[in-house]
């Protein structure tokens, strides 16, 4: 099959023929489709997330046609338009059984510790399949694997929006767009911060309630200024670098809560937990989405509740476009790849 192998971090995609995945009894080999194109996998590349695994196929927002299934895979037949859940997990875990899959000490992830989707075929555990409808795009199908399940979980799960909470996104990008969406449906109160024009307009016919220009200064003034001088009740971080951090922080009201979406490998946060117990503040991690997560997320989209917001559609060798979108932060939503 072809496939794009990353054979040195920080290098070109390869374009090789590899051998087409044998599938075990428990597993499904798809004939992939289209890829999402993802900022973490900026961090792959480059090795930023320590997982130092080379070669390595890339990709992770995967969506395709089953081709094959094994002898024990119920539910699935070839031919099924599918979505993958990324993350591999044993299913015997304390963290497996309670629903927190990512949370699995044997987890593995697609495009990151082995093989993704920058290929023609992937296989993959039967379980990890998400059926398609037929009136939903295979392009938009794919990134919700990322993009638009790891919003539903960080709105439902971690950031526990409801109506009346007060949030502001900080970066409107591929995941962003998708949080504001879910954080609407939820009955939030939302403000998208970014530093893109395109973006924030695009945030406000999302539905966003105020945007503010992050370029005009740090941005926790002009949150306060919108909400009374009080701050919001959530304040969710998608780009978490040294210039976010600092206002994310000064934007929560008492009682407030930092979600933790996005990150920057190798930068601390540093807080005073004096503040933390006074005002009662809560920060907060939130990993992806479970298979279960990536169900319902397909339900919200396939009703038309939640739409993905892919920006444009590339052929696999015209990868580095993609990528350099991302690089750019030109990007409205997420670049595709068409396999």
């Amino acid at each position: 099959m072809r496939a794009l192998v990353l054979e040195q971090f920080g290098g070109p995609f390869v374009a090789k023929d590899v051998p087409t995945p044998a599938i075990a009894a428990h597993e499904a080999l798809v004939r992939v489709r289209n890829v999402g194109v993802c900022g973490t996998d900026l961090k792959i590349r480059a090795n930023r997330m320590g997982l130092g695994v080379i070669p390595l196929i890339m990709g992770h927002e995967i969506a395709g046609e089953v081709a094959e299934v094994g002898s024990e895979v119920r539910g699935f037949a070839a031919g099924d338009r599918v979505i993958v859940n990324f993350y591999v997990t044993c299913g015997r875990c304390r963290f497996c059984r309670v629903g927190r899959d990512t949370l699995c000490a044997e987890v593995r992830q697609h495009g990151f510790s082995i093989d993704g989707g920058f290929a023609e075929y992937l296989k993959t555990p039967g379980v990890n399949l998400c059926k398609v409808p037929d009136h939903v795009p295979l392009e938009h199908a794919c990134i919700l694997g990322d993009a638009v399940a790891t919003s539903y979980h960080a709105i439902t799960k971690r950031a526990r929006v409801r109506p009346g909470t007060t949030l502001a996104l900080i970066g409107v990008g591929g995941v962003g767009l998708h949080a504001l969406q879910m954080a609407k449906m939820a009955g939030g109160w939302v403000i998208a911060v970014d530093v893109n024009d395109a973006r924030l307009e695009l945030a406000r016919t999302l539905g966003a309630d105020a945007v503010v220009d992050a370029r005009s200064g740090p941005f926790h003034e002009a949150v306060r200024e919108l909400t009374d001088g009080e701050g919001v009740d959530v304040v969710l971080e998608f780009v978490a670098n040294q210039q976010t951090l600092p206002s994310s922080y000064l934007s929560l009201k008492r009682a407030g809560r930092l979600v933790f979406v996005g990150y920057t490998p190798e930068l601390p946060m540093s807080v005073m937990p004096r503040e933390l117990v006074r005002n009662e503040l809560e920060i907060v991690g939130s990993r992806a989405n479970t298979k279960q997560e990536l169900q319902e997320t397909m339900d919200l989209v396939a009703r038309g509740r939640i739409k993905p917001i892919v920006d444009q559609v590339f052929p696999l060798a015209e990868i580095e476009k993609a990528f350099d979108g991302l690089r750019e932060g030109s990007s409205l939503g997420r670049n595709v790849l068409a396999i």
